[in-house]
């Protein structure tokens, strides 16, 4: 059966445009194909039947590491030779997984070509250029985009999100004759373009999600706080934020401070957050107390010390992942840039993890001695920063940076005096922090915001 979705997704907004219309009248399983059903069947009896996602894990792990046979990076190396013990049966896949080498980002950029286990027709070439700095390129699947839906709106229907319901999307984007806001009624999208929402035109994006009535934002973390710190100050209209019940933050680390915000600003809505990577090796949805919980059918999920050993419960370990969803280039151990602390893993074998230490964590500020001082001290709760819409720290000379700091327009000189102190005090004496107030700090091309503008050269960088 035809997937609309699918098809789709491969098309830019002009062109979605055009087949929007008479799309949006297809039934959903029409429109997501079977794909999409099958995929959430198989999610759902994850969650309902332990003994058959055990025994999937299995199934999956071990055709992951049959198709890496048929790619050149797994088959010509010694380090994989553990993967021909799995295939004629002498070991089980995750005690064979176990002997395997971790893969970085560099090696996979690298050696992606090589890692292809399918003719390329079959696959695409993709890439992230990682908050890091540190860029990466992998395939995905031409065909992914029903199944990888269907893990998404699981993790929204925590919120009452039904398949079909319109969405506000923020993000960074480049869209037909230079367009603010562009609808796709043949995915329920009204696809806003971060960079064009500020204090002047959020009155105009606000009209526009009321107008169409539509109840779920979804965006970066940093965007939709943006957003809601916008809404907040401005003098219009905003009643409609009440009739918010759901809130989508995604690809960044979410703290409990924006928590805070998000709740205040739209009360009625529900926070449904989802731990997804751009390489499609794993994907987890986190409860109301902050823990993520990893979709035991999605991807593999190990947290692993420096040394390559599994962490304690309690513990902070970099997370490692392996691809299970139908991967052409499949990922054995490739360790995501991330950590977290590792909490469970339940009895479906799902991995139960919490506070998320995203790629940011992996930048630090450079002290005068040249080591590294990570950025991870700056978070900070809500009413730190109350009184600014974006900060960044720039960073020209080692032992020296600058905080630059968009105010909002309800902040004083005392407010923002001791938001910089606080600031100060973040930095424990490793760095001389200078400050800045600056008119905007745009959010970067693809719509996140940037924590950190390091602008020494070759500056080291480490894992959180």
């Amino acid at each position: 059966m035809f997937s609309v979705r699918e098809f789709v997704g491969h098309l830019s907004p002009g062109k979605r445009e055009i087949i929007a219309a008479p799309a949006r009248f297809l039934p959903p399983r029409f429109r997501y194909g079977p794909a999409y059903e099958k995929t959430e069947r198989e999610i759902n009896k994850a969650h309902t039947v332990a003994s058959w996602s055990l025994q999937e894990i299995d199934r999956r792990l071990t055709q992951t590491m049959s198709m890496a046979k048929d790619a050149p990076y797994y088959s010509n190396r010694d380090s994989y030779s553990a993967l021909d013990d799995v295939l004629d049966g002498s070991k089980k896949p995750v005690e064979a997984l176990r002997e395997l080498p971790i893969l970085s980002r560099t090696e996979v950029s690298q050696n992606y070509r090589e890692m292809l286990a399918v003719d390329e027709a079959q696959v695409e070439v993709s890439g992230s250029s990682g908050t890091s700095g540190e860029p990466i390129l992998f395939f995905l699947d031409r065909n992914r985009g029903a199944r990888e839906w269907a893990f998404i709106v699981d993790a929204w229907s925590k919120t009452g999100y039904q398949l079909g319901d319109w969405r506000a999307y923020f993000r960074g984007t480049d869209l037909p004759n230079n367009r603010s806001h562009f609808a796709m009624p043949s995915i329920g999208e009204l696809l806003m373009r971060i960079q064009s929402v500020e204090a002047e035109t959020i009155d105009y994006f606000w009209k526009e999600i009321s107008r169409r009535k539509i109840q779920y934002l979804h965006g970066y973390a940093s965007a939709v706080l943006f957003v809601a710190r916008l809404l907040e100050e401005t003098s219009s209209d905003t009643s409609w934020r009440h009739q918010i019940r759901g809130i989508f933050p995604a690809s960044e680390q979410f703290t409990r401070g924006q928590e805070e915000v998000l709740r205040r600003v739209f009360p009625n809505a529900k926070i449904a957050v989802f731990y997804g990577l751009s390489e499609k090796t794993a994907c987890a949805w986190m409860d109301d107390d902050h823990f993520y919980h990893s979709y035991p059918t999605y991807g593999y999920v190990e947290l692993l010390n420096p040394d390559g050993s599994h962490v304690n419960p309690g513990e902070r370990g970099r997370i490692v992942t392996t691809s299970l969803d139908g991967r052409g280039q499949p990922m054995l151990r490739y360790d995501t840039g991330d950590s977290a602390e590792f909490t469970r893993v339940d009895n479906n074998g799902s991995v139960v993890f919490k506070d998320i230490l995203s790629r940011r964590g992996r930048e630090g500020l450079v002290r005068a001695d040249g080591e590294l001082y990570a950025t991870t001290s700056f978070l900070l709760h809500s009413e730190d920063f109350s009184c600014v819409y974006r900060f960044r720290i720039r960073q020209e000379v080692p032992g020296e940076a600058v905080l630059m700091v968009q105010p909002s327009k309800t902040a004083t000189e005392e407010a923002l005096e001791n938001f910089y102190q606080v600031m100060v005090r973040r930095t424990q004496n490793q760095v001389k922090l200078d400050f800045e107030l600056v008119d905007d700090l745009p959010a970067t091309v693809n719509g996140k915001a940037t924590l950190l503008d390091q602008r020494i050269p070759n500056a080291p960088t480490t894992w959180a």
